[in-house]
């Protein structure tokens, strides 16, 4: 069995099956490519040979593209799912992008079709095993509900309200950076977001319970964490839109800071009991003072870092986005004034004034003030004001 990246393509009309196929064919060092006439021949194929990416269209006889991408996100939660099709209306969008990872309209230009299969594949990792439901604070679900239903609800009044929460913000930017809504633009700010989705949109994502569900404080975990991890994520996205303002890349920080935890998220959500013992841990070995991130790698093979980045890799965001949230600016990172520089300040002050959240695996404030330029010491001074006010 070959060594490369295994892509099944998935259409009920033999003649698309063959234009993918000669559309294609001069990637057959690259990839592995099958084709499937509909959807159960897809998933025998998959018994046969599982893929790493699976394309289907919507619209098929029998089983449609939903009920094959259900199947196979139950069955095979490791494979990226993409949905092919140019036959769709907003509900069954809606329910596309609960299922898929993209969505391509048809026709798709081969350049199109090859960059979202090559990134797809490139963010391959033991991460797709977690879910990919993120939890919300309950306030924050009857908040944002309440606010789309009032009558002058505005893309700039709800865009405020799900800014305040990781997990809305991250599962609306990530349908609205699929190419049916962007054409290839990559969007990271959220009251444009509410604007290209339209409001009646934002109510039917927020709804959808198998989209994004309501963290159960009840449950495994201390019943104020989620409380402290949101309202650490809110400050170092306000603090880094600080160091940011003014700059071309001001909305990349502020988003990257609302999300840069956001794989702890993921890691609670998928696995409760044990992400609680991580915790508990960590903090009994040195009161959070130290880096969270080689407790969840010898728990679970992948650290917070790692899942998030990987994640929102998968959904689309920006790349300016991601790289701020995989990591602070190292060593090994050439030094830049940019949104990972800016995030991983924020995070550092953040922790420094609220409590440690993960340690020091964002990087910290500099010791020495006068490290800093004038410009962000400023910032912080101001920033550190109103906090404790």
């Amino acid at each position: 069995m070959s060594d490369r990246p295994h892509v099944l393509f998935v259409d009920d009309e033999p003649r698309i099956l063959g234009g993918l196929r000669r559309m294609l064919r001069a990637y057959r060092d690259r990839w592995d490519m099958s084709f499937a006439e509909g959807g159960e021949a897809a998933l025998a194929a998959m018994r046969e040979q599982p893929c790493d990416v699976i394309v289907s269209d919507y619209r098929m006889p029998g089983m449609d593209g939903a009920e094959l991408l259900e199947r196979v996100r139950n069955d095979y939660p490791g494979t990226a799912r993409v949905i092919l099709s140019g036959q769709t209306n907003e509900d069954n969008l809606l329910h596309i992008m609960v299922l898929a990872h993209e969505f391509l309209t048809k026709p798709s230009s081969p350049e199109q079709l090859v960059a979202t299969l090559d990134r797809l594949i490139g963010v391959r990792t033991d991460a797709a095993d977690f879910v990919e439901s993120l939890p919300s604070p309950p306030s924050a679900l009857v908040e944002l509900v309440q606010a789309l239903d009032a009558e002058d609800a505005s893309p700039a009044s709800v865009g405020e309200i799900i800014e305040r929460d990781p997990a809305a913000t991250a599962k609306v930017l990530h349908l609205v950076n699929s190419s049916a809504y962007t054409a290839g633009r990559t969007v990271s700010n959220v009251s444009q977001a509410v604007v290209l989705l339209g409001l009646h949109t934002v109510r039917g994502l927020v709804l959808m319970h198998d989209l994004i569900r309501t963290f159960d404080v009840g449950g495994e975990l201390p019943a104020g964490w989620i409380d402290g991890l949101t309202r650490h994520s809110v400050e170092t996205s306000r603090l880094a839109r600080l160091l940011a303002e003014g700059q071309d890349w001001e909305s990349h920080a502020f988003t990257a800071g609302l999300l840069h935890e956001v794989g702890q998220l993921v890691l609670a959500s998928s696995r409760p009991a044990a992400f609680r013992l991580v915790l508990d841990s960590w903090h009994a070995a040195a009161d959070g003072s130290v880096d969270l991130c080689p407790t969840e790698q010898a728990a679970f093979g992948v650290s917070h870092l790692d899942v998030g980045a990987k994640l929102l890799g998968r959904w689309g965001l920006p790349a300016p986005v991601i790289e701020a949230v995989s990591g602070p600016a190292g060593p090994d990172r050439p030094a830049a004034v940019d949104a990972t520089w800016a995030v991983s300040l924020a995070h550092g002050a953040v922790e420094a004034e609220l409590g440690p959240v993960c340690g020091r695996c964002h990087g910290a404030v500099p010791d020495d003030a006068d490290a800093l330029d004038p410009p962000a010491r400023d910032v912080l001074s101001r920033w550190r004001e109103r906090l404790r006010r």
